[in-house]
């Protein structure tokens, strides 16, 4: 099998989302206003209750805001928009008449827009909330760096790891869009859905003991959350290992059971027109 041609659709669809660097810049500014909100909150909540034993330090919850805050469109809110558009007029019929893997083409062409908004934006957020911050007199309330170089070396791995599971997400709204010719129910199932379980929201490590652990089995944790408790050092339960099992368990469930689905999706799929 070669895999030209999953490169060429990576390619294309990473070109098309760094055209839009007004949307980049706009996103950027977006991002910075909520993640301030977001840390003027938490300064607040530390500040009035010094004796709380919390399972973060303030600074942490900072890093991990701003790291959230520069991986927003990493999340898998909804179908690729291509495939919606595809699905609405018809169109989606080229692709399955493709002599490729459909599911390698259009998980290319999700992970390619993924990063292709993310990393742009991850850059610029990190320099502003970073080094910008700190000589501005900042410094307490700006990104840390991470907890060492071998947990770097570790979230950089989660971090690859967390794209392609965000990418098999996308791969079943792909799917579920496939299905119903529209691609609104999986923007309003899996924005919400993203937002809340990925740690956006609120960071997982702050919610209460009985729900810490089973919001950590879950696979929006392996996106993002999990990535940022490896840099910042944070004791994950059962180690580094089963950080990474929990991000590869999912990548591969996601992944079997998406081909299976999509397969008979594509099997029963009609196509009527001239």
């Amino acid at each position: 099998m070669t895999i030209k041609p999953y490169v060429t659709s990576f390619v294309l669809q990473w070109k098309i989302g760094l055209r839009y660097r007004l949307a980049v810049l706009a996103g950027l500014v977006a991002q910075m206003w909520f993640g301030a909100i977001s840390l003027m909150a938490y300064a607040a909540v530390y500040h009035h209750a010094p004796g709380v034993d919390a399972p973060m330090t303030l600074r942490q919850a900072m890093t991990y805001t701003w790291i959230q805050q520069s991986l927003f469109t990493l999340l898998p809110l909804g179908c690729l928009p291509a495939i919606g558009e595809a699905a609405k007029s018809g169109a989606i019929v080229y692709d399955l008449l493709r002599p490729v893997d459909l599911w390698n083409w259009w998980l290319s062409a999700s992970l390619a827009r993924l990063l292709g908004n993310a990393i742009p934006r991850a850059v610029l957020l990190a320099a502003v909330a970073g080094p910008l911050a700190a000589l501005v007199g900042l410094n307490g309330w700006s990104l840390a760096p991470p907890a060492s170089l071998w947990a770097a070396m570790l979230a950089l791995c989660s971090f690859i790891l967390g794209a392609f599971i965000s990418a098999s997400i996308v791969m079943w709204w792909n799917i579920v869009t496939a299905r119903t010719l529209s691609p609104l129910g999986t923007y309003a199932v899996g924005t919400p859905l993203a937002v809340l379980l990925s740690g956006m929201l609120l960071p997982l490590p702050l919610y209460p003991d009985w729900a810490r652990e089973l919001l950590l089995f879950q696979p929006f944790a392996g996106i993002s959350d999990i990535p940022i408790r490896l840099y910042l050092g944070m004791a994950i339960p059962g180690g580094v290992l089963t950080a990474l099992g929990i991000q590869c368990f999912w990548l591969a469930a996601l992944t079997l059971v998406g081909r299976f689905w999509m397969h008979r999706t594509i099997s029963r799929m009609e196509v009527q027109g001239a």
